[in-house]
């Protein structure tokens, strides 16, 4: 199997484990709000870990050359983003399937917060330098200096 085959399945399960995170906090509220309890109150008791990253828009550079700062970055993120996918792929396989979708919407954003929180425009740039940047012999020893195996 190819490191950008896994690579992407890592993505998805990564995916899949921060989706099911908000599901499954949105789920503990809205059960306590059937529970008569103040919407106030319940928003209160929610789960807060960290505020919300703005993610700008990810426009590709004109060179898919890369510097060391942003392979580092991208080292960063790719395992931020294994640890999510291993959190969220139990919730989802256990979610019913009229659930999945959510947990999968969620997933998504929680994978665009991780990738802006180590420093990166998103998922947006971390899926551009995977299928871009990597694949670029010129970047070969940059990411081999971070600790990331190029396949060229």
């Amino acid at each position: 199997m190819s490191k950008r085959v896994l690579g992407k399945k890592i993505l998805g399960i990564t995916f899949l484990a921060v989706a099911s995170f908000f599901v499954s906090a949105n789920l503990v509220a809205c059960g306590e709000e059937n529970e008569a309890v103040p919407e106030m109150q319940s928003q209160s008791q929610a789960p807060r870990s960290v505020p919300i990253v703005d993610v700008g828009v990810f426009n590709a550079p004109a060179s898919s050359v890369i510097t060391a700062e942003k392979a580092k970055l991208y080292a960063k993120a790719s395992a931020t983003l294994v640890e999510l996918g291993f959190r969220w792929s139990e919730r989802i396989d256990k979610a019913p399937n009229d659930e999945k979708v959510q947990i999968l919407n969620a997933y998504n954003v929680a994978r665009d917060q991780a990738c802006a929180r180590v420093g990166l425009n998103g998922i947006a740039e971390y899926n551009w330098i995977t299928s871009v940047a990597i694949p670029d012999p010129k970047n070969k020893a940059v990411f081999e200096s971070v600790g990331v195996k190029t396949a060229n």
